[in-house]
């Protein structure tokens, strides 16, 4: 048994934790291949963040458990820490992930196979508990790796050939250290490279960020992701969240005006227990209001241990589904929005593969020529965000 074939589920932490694992793996003679019906050993490496993440992946697990040849079938990831009650009984669950890679937070990768800009994890865990979420129950304590290896891990992607660096975690506001501190040791790094933040929660984004943003243009992406879920404040204060809709339009307001052209992306739940039409409306219309470059939209879904699974007003299927519609429908607006705002502007680039280029502020330039390093691209009508 030394061939085998990971599935990842979810997001960037669960990519980064699968190059560990594929890392781990290769060094013990294990060989990495392309499709599940080559494999003797098959690892799932879940997310369950919603019941839908659940579905997607038990119906991957079904199809390998049916492959004639019988590889071994591992379950890793949140979902193990959260098992559906449907869950095969011929797989191995694996809820320390770490036993895949052993002292999480000491490791380091080497390259990140298959793709042109490589993510850096730098903490786990959270402790917010917001009502909604699974994942401080599933993901244990907070930690964060030591920043000498996170800027050894970074100088050494960046030698060998990564342009882009995504630094990643459950919750980087956490960083044990300072994620502003420890921006400023990766700036002084003397090397052809740029910053982007995966997530990170509005009262986390304060002046020392934006100053580090406004200072080093080339090197931190004017991009900055931050989950609103709700712009209804009787909402929010049900999500357990730290802020009002006022205080969130202030902050990208004036983000918006420090640092132009930059792309602010936001999470938005449909359908949250007790969320009324009313409060559904306010949501569009702060959106539609607002410099909300793009929207991640995640239906609701009630999460076991969560306090919002216990909560009454629970909104109809049918009708978290038609608001998600019209969430879905102002992404699309908004970002139409906001690529017009950019056609004819030059923005730093990196090259992502397959002819394509993305700037800074999370735009994507297709037909463009294969270059290393950051260079010049200018935003046109073929334009993606």
């Amino acid at each position: 048994m030394n061939k085998f074939f990971i599935y990842t589920f979810g997001c960037k932490v669960n990519r980064y934790e699968t190059q560990l694992i594929i890392q781990k793996l290769k060094a013990q003679n294990f060989i990495c291949v392309p499709t599940p019906k080559e494999a003797d050993l098959i690892i799932f490496n879940s997310c369950s963040v919603t019941s839908a993440a659940d579905k997607e992946c038990l119906r991957f697990i079904r199809q390998s458990l049916n492959l004639s040849h019988r590889p071994k079938i591992i379950l890793t990831g949140c979902m193990a820490s959260n098992l559906p009650k449907d869950m095969p009984t011929e797989v191995e669950i694996l809820t320390d992930k770490s036993v895949l890679f052993s002292e999480p937070t000491k490791q380091t990768i080497e390259n990140f196979e298959g793709r042109s800009r490589a993510f850096v994890k730098i903490q786990d865990g959270c402790d917010s508990f917001c009502s909604y979420c699974i994942v401080p129950y599933v993901r244990g304590i907070l930690w964060s790796k030591h920043k000498d290896l996170v800027l050894d891990e970074i100088r050494n992607l960046v030698l060998k050939g990564y342009s882009e660096i995504v630094l990643t975690g459950i919750h980087i506001g956490k960083y044990q250290w300072g994620l502003t501190s420890l921006l400023g040791e990766i700036m002084a790094l003397d090397l052809d490279f740029r910053v982007r933040l995966s997530s990170i929660e509005l009262n986390e984004t304060d002046d020392k960020l934006t100053d580090l943003m406004i200072k080093n243009p080339q090197k931190i992406c004017a991009h900055l992701h931050i989950p609103l879920q709700s712009a209804s404040d009787k909402i929010l204060k049900l999500m357990n969240r730290k802020y009002l809709a006022e205080g969130f339009a202030k902050k990208i307001s004036e983000l918006n005006k420090a640092l132009p052209q930059i792309c602010i992306s936001a999470d938005i739940i449909s359908g949250f227990p007790q969320e009324s039409i009313d409060d559904h409306q306010e949501s569009l219309t702060f959106i539609k209001a607002n410099p909300i470059s793009r929207l991640h939209v995640f239906r609701y879904s009630d999460r076991p241990q969560t306090a919002a699974s216990k909560l009454s007003g629970k909104v109809d299927l049918a009708e978290i589904k038609r608001r998600s519609k019209e969430l879905l429908a102002l992404d699309i607006l908004k970002r139409k929005e906001f690529l017009a705002a950019n056609i004819g502007k030059v923005r730093p680039a990196v090259f992502v593969g397959k002819n394509k280029a993305l700037t800074d502020n999370y735009i994507t330039i297709p037909d463009s020529p294969k270059t290393s390093g950051i260079f010049s691209a200018l935003i046109d009508n073929h334009s993606i965000i």
